[in-house]
């Protein structure tokens, strides 16, 4: 009887295991706004509004920016989707399945102490814009009391949401979780976060998920800034940071050297925006490229690396 009392105690812990944390804390699916990994952003934008309360459509419909604040790079220019909005997102190029995570989310969710102020989307992709997946996410936030526009929600509760991190850091997803190789267009969804079952949202689960409600003012549901391509591959790679790396000039013109400060015997690979290495060296302190793009340089040295951003024009 113990025994099967433990079994049963030790599956619900389970069941509520937490998630990775804030934005920039060790060990999160984030990545900040500057990070280098980041290849491309947002280029264009379908934008269908929702009301600022999903209950009383007299209000009117969320108005605060519009398709064009999301797309480039985050800025904190901001669209509000409203209760149950949506935006689709499409691209320049295709997002690609690499290794490791593929696009990253980017909405102004922020701290307060240790506490976070978040509004969450659900994630969809497609290849062709008209056939959508969605990333299954889940919320473990207790539904026994509405959060509020006063009230804060612990990202360690959520999984696969978007707006799960609060500004300057974007949430990361990996298109290979759903069998994709590769995609075209990104589609967000305003979770309506009321725990009334009548009209809320619920996660893959089936459970409420509770998130600031109602917030009837302009601005309200997910406030999308942006949605970055990342070359998951370089997002590995600066995971061990080779200290003490000097790459310059970072912007420069064809065919005048690139100094690179570094330890003798180190590998140098340059990447180009699709992810291709257009070239590798080894033990140099300047390096040419003659065509012009940008391109990221990955200096390794004994297990561990750094990577720079450069553009040659």
């Amino acid at each position: 009887m113990r025994l099967g009392a433990l079994i049963i105690i030790f599956f619900q812990i389970l069941s509520y295991a937490q998630f990775d944390g804030p934005g920039g804390e060790e060990g999160s699916k984030s990545i900040s706004k500057d990070n280098s990994s980041i290849i491309g952003w947002a280029t264009g934008a379908q934008l269908f509004r929702g009301p600022m309360q999903i209950n009383d459509t007299a209000l009117g419909l969320a108005s605060v920016g519009n398709k064009t604040s999301a797309l480039g790079p985050c800025d904190g220019d901001v669209v509000s989707l409203g209760d149950g909005g949506s935006i689709i997102l499409s691209f320049s190029q295709p997002i690609l399945n690499r290794k490791g995570y593929d696009f990253a989310t980017f909405e102004n969710g922020f701290q307060i102490g240790f506490s976070y102020y978040l509004e969450l989307a659900h994630v969809e992709v497609s290849k062709d814009g008209i056939a959508y997946k969605r990333f299954p996410n889940q919320s473990l936030t207790d539904t026994d009391f509405q959060t509020n526009n006063f009230s804060y929600t612990d990202p360690h509760n959520l999984e696969n949401l978007a707006g799960k991190h609060q500004a300057p850091y974007g949430t990361l997803f990996d298109i290979d979780e759903l069998g994709f190789d590769t995609i075209n267009y990104i589609r967000l969804i305003d979770v309506v976060g009321s725990v009334n079952d009548s009209f809320g949202t619920k996660d893959s689960k089936g459970r409420m998920i509770n998130d600031p409600f109602p917030s009837p003012f302009e601005s309200c549901g997910f406030d999308l800034d942006a949605v970055a391509i990342v070359n998951g591959e370089l997002l590995n790679i600066e995971k061990q940071v080779l200290q003490g790396i000097n790459v310059y000039p970072t912007l420069v013109d064809r065919n005048i050297p690139i100094r690179i400060d570094a330890p003798a015997l180190s590998d140098i690979s340059i990447i180009d925006l699709t992810g291709r290495k257009v070239n590798f060296l080894r033990n140099q302190n300047e390096i040419y490229i003659s065509s012009i793009g940008t391109y990221f340089l990955n200096i390794s040295y004994q297990g561990k690396s750094y990577t720079q951003k450069v553009c040659v024009r």
